[in-house]
């Protein structure tokens, strides 16, 4: 796009051939209409497409999560983007159209913290218990880093925690929504510093069967 002060005529609005003129501001502007492109994407182009739509529709519900878990890890792109080439690349798994997820792959959060020491979990009433056992010289240092949990499986709407709870807690808990009987809820665990301004690695803590 092109601004100009004064043209020959002065400025002008509208379309003009493969022009458009009009007025942004009290700046003036030309710039071409674009091109229309008219063509049949391949059969590699659709499946390319399903698949980054796959990956996205999967990232949407736990946005919040890695907004958080990946921001040291978007130097260059946001942190939806870092998590999408992740998906992309390591978490889904299958030919089209049957896509599946590899959770035990994925991560919700990427960075340099120290990870949580001897994590599990426990189902109980709805609820989902989170525990670690980490050491004096890591609690001194990091003891009021935030708990990130994440608890995700097909067929059911994730459930998520950010900040809720401390690494000097040892535990955090996690309600989940009714799901069917049988449903297998894949966990996770992180920390987040105070600050925000860094993470753990994400921990693959396990599966739970409701």
């Amino acid at each position: 796009m092109g601004r100009f002060i004064k043209g020959i005529m002065g400025g002008f609005s509208g379309k003009v051939g493969n022009i458009v003129g009009g007025n942004w501001r009290g700046i003036s502007y030309m710039r071409s209409l674009s091109e229309r492109r008219n063509y049949t994407p391949t059969e590699k182009q659709l499946m390319q497409r399903a698949r980054f739509a796959y990956a996205v529709s999967f990232l949407q519900p736990i946005h919040p999560v890695v907004r958080v878990g990946y921001r040291n890890q978007a130097s260059q792109q946001s942190p939806l983007n870092a998590a999408l080439a992740h998906v992309l690349k390591k978490v889904v798994e299958g030919e089209y159209p049957d896509y599946r997820i590899n959770y035990a792959s994925l991560e919700m959060a990427k960075g340099l913290l120290p990870g949580p020491q001897h994590p599990a979990v426990q189902l109980q009433d709805q609820t989902l218990t989170f525990t670690w056992r980490d050491g004096a010289a890591i609690l001194k240092d990091y003891g009021d880093n935030q708990v990130l949990l994440l608890a995700i499986g097909d067929g059911i709407y994730p459930s998520y925690s950010i900040g809720e709870a401390v690494r000097n807690d040892g535990q955090a808990t996690l309600a989940i929504p009714d799901a069917q009987t049988g449903t297998v809820l894949h966990t996770y665990l992180a920390f987040l510093a105070v600050n925000g301004n860094s993470v753990s690695n994400s921990y693959y803590v396990g599966e739970v069967s409701l």
